[in-house]
C-alpha cells in the first residue's frame, strides 16, 4: 500500500461535526499535523442549524439570527412564550463552513483535501483512510462521520424513528412575518401517522424558512410536504403563491433512534457527530451536543492525552428519551396531548433546560408531574426491559 502522507489526525467529513473539531484544534494552536477531507468544500447554505444556549453563543460572529420569543400551538392551546435565561439562535451552514476553512486556511499544519472517502482501516497504532482514487493517508487517529459506525444491528432498535421535513425560504412581496417570533412548533393535529407540525424561523418581515417537519419511522413523498407549507403559507399568513417566491429549499432525515452508544469506528477510528450518537434522540437536536464535545476532544488532543471518546447522556435522560420515544411511535393522540401538558404547565426556559439536559432531580419531577401520566406508565411497562 503507497501512503501518500501522513498526519497525526485525519478529520473525515467536512460537515459540523468534523469542522467543529478543526476548528477548536486550530484555536487552541494544536501542534501537530492534520488533513481535513471530504469531496467538495464549497460553502452552499443547504442547511439550518438551530440551537439555544444561555451563555455566550459558539460562532457568535456569524450568527445568522437570535429569538427570545416564540409560538406554540397544540391542540386547543395556543400562545406566544417568551425566553429570559436562554436565546435561540440560528447559523446558515454555508456561513459555518466558509468561517471555518477561511480559519483553517491560515495554518501551515493543516491541510485540506477534496476527495470522495472509500474506506478506512486500522491495526494497533495507526489508522489508513483510503480514497476513491486509490490514494491512502495515514494517521494516528481518523475522526470520521461520513459512514455508519460498524456493528450496528438495525434489529437492536426498538423504536427507528426519524425526524423528516422539507423546507422552504420565501421571499413575500409585503410585510408578512413578525421576524422577531419564530414558530417553535405549529401541530397539525389532523396528520397521520406519525406526528406532524409546522416549524418557522422569519428572518425579516419578507424572509422566512418554513419547515413542516414529521416524527414518523417513513418518510413521506415530496408533494406532500409542499402541500402542507402551501396551504400554511395561505391559511396563517393569508399569501398565495403569486405573493412569495421560493429561494431555497432545504430537507433533512436525521434519526431519533434509541440506537447504542458506538464511540468507535474501528481502533483509533472514532465517529463523530450523528453517526457518533450526539443527536439527542427526542429532539434531533445536535448542534450544541456538537459543540461540547469536540471543545473537550480538541482540549484532550491539543494537551497530548489520548482521544476522549464521545460519551452517552447520564442514564436518566436516555430513559426519559426511550419513554418519549414509545409514545411517539405508538400513539399521535397521547404524543399531542404531552406537547400540550409540556408548553402549558412549563415555561419555555423549563423546558430548554430539560431537553439540554441541564436539570436536577428536582426540576425533572416538575417537568415529569406536568404531563399526562398514562401515557408514561404505559412506556415504562413496555420497557422495563431496558
Amino acid at each position: 500500500m503507497k501512503v501518500e502522507a501522513k498526519y497525526d489526525i485525519i478529520i473525515a467529513g467536512g460537515g459540523l461535526s468534523g469542522l467543529s473539531l478543526a476548528w477548536y484544534l486550530a484555536k487552541g494552536d494544536y501542534k501537530g499535523n492534520v488533513l481535513v477531507v471530504d469531496s467538495t468544500f464549497a460553502p452552499t447554505n443547504d442547511k439550518t442549524w438551530c440551537f439555544w444556549t444561555a451563555h455566550e453563543p459558539p460562532f457568535k460572529q456569524i450568527i445568522y439570527k437570535k429569538w427570545n420569543k416564540t409560538w406554540v400551538s397544540v391542540l386547543d392551546y395556543s400562545t406566544f412564550r417568551y425566553m429570559n435565561e436562554y436565546s435561540y439562535y440560528c447559523i446558515r451552514s454555508g456561513d459555518f463552513r466558509e468561517c471555518v476553512l477561511r480559519e483553517l486556511r491560515k495554518y501551515k499544519n493543516f491541510d485540506l483535501l477534496e476527495e470522495n472517502i472509500l474506506d478506512f482501516s486500522s491495526n494497533k497504532n495507526k489508522a489508513v483512510l483510503l480514497t476513491k482514487n486509490g490514494d491512502s493517508y495515514l494517521a494516528n487517529h481518523i475522526f470520521q462521520s461520513v459512514f455508519k459506525p460498524k456493528g450496528l444491528d438495525d434489529s437492536s432498535i426498538k423504536y427507528p424513528l426519524i425526524q423528516h421535513f422539507l423546507g422552504w425560504e420565501v421571499h413575500t412581496t409585503e410585510p408578512t412575518f413578525d421576524s422577531e417570533t419564530f414558530t417553535i412548533m405549529d401541530f397539525d393535529e389532523d396528520f397521520s401517522p406519525g406526528v406532524g407540525f409546522m416549524y418557522v424561523l422569519p428572518f425579516t418581515q419578507e424572509k422566512a424558512l418554513l419547515e413542516f417537519t414529521v416524527f414518523s419511522e417513513e418518510t413521506l413523498p415530496k408533494k406532500i410536504y409542499k402541500k402542507k407549507i402551501k396551504h400554511y403559507l395561505y391559511h396563517q399568513f393569508g399569501i398565495d403563491k403569486d405573493h412569495y417566491e421560493i429561494k431555497r429549499k432545504e430537507y433533512g432525515e436525521i434519526p431519533m433512534e434509541d440506537r447504542p452508544h458506538i464511540p468507535l469506528y474501528e481502533k483509533n477510528i472514532y465517529n463523530l457527530g450523528s453517526v457518533g450518537g450526539q443527536t439527542k434522540p427526542s429532539t434531533g437536536y445536535t448542534f450544541t451536543r456538537i459543540q461540547d464535545y469536540t471543545q473537550k476532544l480538541a482540549r484532550n488532543l491539543i494537551q497530548g492525552f489520548d482521544p476522549l471518546p464521545p460519551q452517552p447522556s447520564k442514564l436518566k435522560y436516555r430513559y426519559y428519551d426511550l419513554l418519549l420515544l414509545h409514545i411517539l411511535s405508538n400513539s399521535t393522540e397521547e404524543s399531542l396531548k404531552v406537547f400540550h401538558s409540556l408548553f402549558k404547565k412549563n415555561s419555555l426556559d423549563e423546558i430548554f433546560r430539560f431537553l439540554g439536559e441541564e436539570t436536577n432531580l428536582k426540576q425533572d419531577l416538575k417537568i415529569m408531574s406536568s404531563v399526562p401520566y398514562l401515557p408514561f406508565f404505559k412506556a415504562i411497562g413496555h420497557n422495563l426491559k431496558r
